[in-house]
């Protein structure tokens, strides 16, 4: 299989192919891009996703059904450092990512972009969400901070509330239109109800889970706790170096939002969620690991869940 290295910018995508580098703009429809990759050959793209400028490429990738190796941008500092390049550029960045995807080993979790298109709406319609409640939150905090100050103009408190009000609104747009999207497709829209049937999950996690659920169809246990940064970590060398083992954070930070907030229900109101919260909790440990070791548990039920087809039941009928 050919490996490309493709190091994403706003204006240009640089590449090295194991011979040489070659520098293409990250425009339109990447055309000059495509005649160099010939979509026709057996290939894999290397990269690293940079936000909205690897968008494009990530597209590309998918119409054109060609393997993406997405790589957290904090390996590869790891990796010029073990292959003793002291400079930073695009080109040696390039080389670093194609030296990774040659030396890749395929498993039964490929194609990281392979999610459907209603995925990759649903994405795009969570981050205006996610902007939204951000500024939402952060007027609150100040009108909640001025009302508390006699000589705040009562017109500045009004405006501010009627602010509040309307980014509420579009809170509401957002999910109303993300629901609607998922509604064109049956099979979207019936792993939607069974997710909203699990106690503490409510609607946007159901979709934050979903859109994730939807990009990784085929993975297993380990490979979707992974993704959501889950995963537990341990840093161990011989018998003096050991410290205390912590999840990785390197996969979906939103996903991981979303479920810890779900905690502060389903730990609650979700037996198995609350049998693994009660039982860290009754140990000593602390909340924070307490609640992320709920969060784990209800990914598993909703993942679970979502490759089964079935509503949530009492554990004992429905294992997570």
């Amino acid at each position: 299989m050919k490996c490309i290295g493709v190091d994403v910018s706003k204006q240009e995508l640089v590449t090295y192919d194991g011979e040489k580098e070659r520098v293409f703009p990250n425009t339109g429809a990447l055309s000059e891009f495509e005649a160099f990759v010939d979509c026709g050959g057996d290939v894999l793209i290397a990269f690293e996703p940079t936000s909205t400028y690897s968008r494009r490429l990530e597209a590309f990738c998918r119409d054109k059904n060609i393997p993406a190796l997405k790589l957290n941008p904090r390996l590869i500092s790891h990796l010029r450092e073990v292959h003793g390049k002291r400079s930073k550029t695009d080109k040696t960045d390039a080389e670093l990512l194609y030296i990774y995807g040659v030396t890749w080993e395929k498993t039964d979790f490929e194609n990281p972009q392979s999610g459907d298109r209603l995925a990759q709406a649903l994405s795009a319609h969570l981050a205006v969400y996610r902007v939204t409640q951000k500024a939402r939150v952060a007027h609150q905090g100040v009108f909640e901070a001025l009302s508390q100050d006699p000589s705040t103009p009562k017109a500045l408190l009004d405006e501010l509330a009627v602010t509040i009000e309307s980014l509420k609104e579009k809170e509401k747009a957002c999910v109303v239109r993300m629901q609607a999207l998922i509604s064109e497709e049956k099979s979207a829209s019936s792993a939607l109800q069974a997710l909203l049937s699990i106690p503490g999950v409510g609607s946007i996690t159901a979709i934050t889970l979903l859109t994730l659920f939807l990009r990784y169809p085929g993975t297993n246990r380990r490979q979707i706790v992974a993704l959501a940064g889950l995963d537990p970590v341990e840093y161990r060398s011989g018998s003096s170096v050991y410290k205390k083992a912590r999840i990785s954070k390197r996969g979906n930070q939103e996903v991981r939002k979303r479920l810890y907030e779900a905690t502060l229900s389903a730990a609650r109101f979700n037996p198995a969620v609350k049998d693994v919260y009660s039982r860290l909790k009754e140990r000593g440990k602390p909340e924070k690991v307490a609640r992320i070791a709920a969060a784990r548990k209800l990914l598993l039920i909703a993942h679970a869940i979502y490759k089964s087809g079935d509503k949530y039941r009492e554990p004992g009928g429905l294992r997570g």
